[in-house]
């Protein structure tokens, strides 16, 4: 075993990882269009690491290195976290990692983006633009809708992330609210049926009026994902849904990272 720069231990599969770190990375960078050297692998790798372990002090001993390098609190959001699920995900694929870990991983993941969007609060909400995230009971992680609010509320708009809801509660969350626009999460085939109740509940209760989008890992492998659950577009960019429901954002540069995807989609799998 051998320490690495950011004094994380390596096991003997350290160097290998390592480099599935970078290749990480570098697709994230190419999805993103972010320059490849502003985002460590090596920080990707420590990360993982870190935040899989059952101590919490290793990510903390981390913060300092964030520091020095300027990482920002969006770069971490944006860019770092979604490369640290998808390494976690496919330590699990590979057997590299068990359940547990990647689990922790996740939840601890989950709870930084938590802390750290605390104060993106969609206050400054142009013309009170509001956005409806579902994401169907039974999905196990939340990872990729709570980074997709995040973005939405550093653009100014309110987001109300609902998570495992009854359709009873988003009926009557919708005819008591004016939502601009909902977004509905399906990670796999298994769910599109659910998917579609909770379209037509969103519909029924909003009188036709909400414009829904369906998204999320299910794209990858249903291209009629729309015509399947009665949603109006079938879209992992949320600047499209958007702009669907005439929020004036079609040009925002929002693309949910696909590899957050790719990660959430095989720890779902059945």
């Amino acid at each position: 075993m051998r320490d690495s720069q950011y004094g994380v231990p390596i096991e003997r599969c350290g160097d290998e990882l390592s480099t599935l770190a970078r290749t990480v990375v570098a697709r994230l960078a190419a999805r993103s269009g972010r320059a490849l050297q502003q985002i460590d692998p090596d920080l990707v790798f420590a990360m993982a690491r870190a935040v899989a372990s059952v101590d919490p002090a290793l990510y903390d001993a981390l913060r300092p290195e964030i520091r020095r390098a300027r990482i920002s609190d969006i770069d971490l959001v944006d860019s770092y976290f979604p490369a640290v699920a998808r390494l976690l995900g496919c330590d699990w694929a590979e057997d590299r990692a068990g359940w547990a870990e990647v689990t922790i991983g996740l939840a601890r993941l989950q709870s930084l983006v938590h802390q750290i969007g605390l104060g993106w609060d969609g206050s400054t909400a142009v013309d009170g633009a509001s956005v409806l995230i579902v994401l169907p009971e039974g999905e196990q992680h939340s990872f990729g809708a709570q980074v997709l609010a995040g973005q939405l509320r550093r653009q100014g708009i309110s987001v109300h992330l609902q998570i495992g809801t009854r359709l009873a509660v988003l009926r009557t969350l919708v005819q008591e609210r004016q939502y601009d626009c909902a977004m509905v999460s399906v990670g796999c085939e298994t769910k599109l049926e659910l998917g579609r109740k909770i379209v037509k509940a969103l519909k029924e209760a909003s009188g036709g009026r909400l414009w829904v989008a369906v998204g999320g890992a299910v794209l990858d492998r249903v291209s009629n994902a729309a015509q399947l659950t009665g949603a109006d577009i079938a879209t992992s960019d949320p600047g499209q849904a958007l702009a669907g429901a005439q929020l004036g954002t079609a040009g925002a540069a929002w693309k949910v990272s696909a590899i957050t995807e790719a990660a959430d989609r095989r720890l779902v799998a059945p």
